[in-house]
């Protein structure tokens, strides 16, 4: 009885691993399907290497995206900034414009400025565009030239000193003592420019002059 007990034992035993090697042979017959199935190693190699590279090339498109975004906030803050800035220009200097005889000499001085400052903004976004982009539009660069040539100052001094003639003609004789009242609003006039940084070319600055 003891032998036919130990017989069955065995023979479970044996069914067991038979039948566990059998399941194990069967599952690694079915990976090796998928395996195969994928394609040859090679094939699994050079698709292993696409995917590495174009890991890469993601990674470096997020960073180059952050810059992007980086550059242009930064350009974003110096705009706004400046532009805060000409508004409030703009008001206080657009008012003394109205000022009698030295209202011309301000209106001179910041029209030659916003000229130059349109021409920097200009130079400012392509250059911002070439740091993005690595490239320019040819047609905007012909237009900054256009731009930046345009020298508003060489057309309004022959008005400003024309102006300026009739008025030193004007104070002779008895009405000499009006000189010291224009030679006052021609201080505070520069006091003004000088407040907002904006320069005076000396040509433009030697009418406002008056000899006693």
């Amino acid at each position: 009885m003891k032998n036919l007990i130990v017989i069955g034992v065995a023979s479970i035993v044996g069914l067991a691993v038979v039948g566990g090697a059998g399941f194990f042979g069967y599952k690694m017959y079915s990976e090796l399907a998928e395996y195969k199935a994928l394609g040859p190693i090679k094939d699994m190699r050079t698709y292993s290497k696409e995917n590495f590279d174009l890991k890469k090339e993601n990674k470096l498109l997020l960073k180059k995206s952050a810059d992007m975004q980086r550059q242009f906030l930064i350009h974003r803050k110096v705009t706004v900034d400046k532009a805060v800035k000409r508004s409030e220009r703009k008001v206080a200097t657009s008012i003394a414009a109205f000022t009698p005889i030295s209202g011309s000499y301000v209106l001179a001085a910041t029209s030659a400025q916003e000229q130059l400052e349109l021409c920097q903004d200009v130079q400012a976004l392509i250059k911002l565009e070439s740091q993005l982009f690595e490239s320019s539009d040819p047609a905007v660069v012909l237009q900054q030239e256009k731009i930046c040539g345009t020298h508003i100052e060489r057309k309004l001094m022959p008005l400003f000193k024309y102006q300026m003639l009739r008025v030193r003609a004007s104070m002779t004789g008895s009405l000499g003592h009006l000189r010291v009242d224009a030679e006052e609003k021609f201080a505070k006039a520069r006091k003004l420019l000088e407040k907002w940084e904006v320069p005076v070319e000396r040509e433009l600055d030697s009418y406002t002059r008056f000899d006693r």
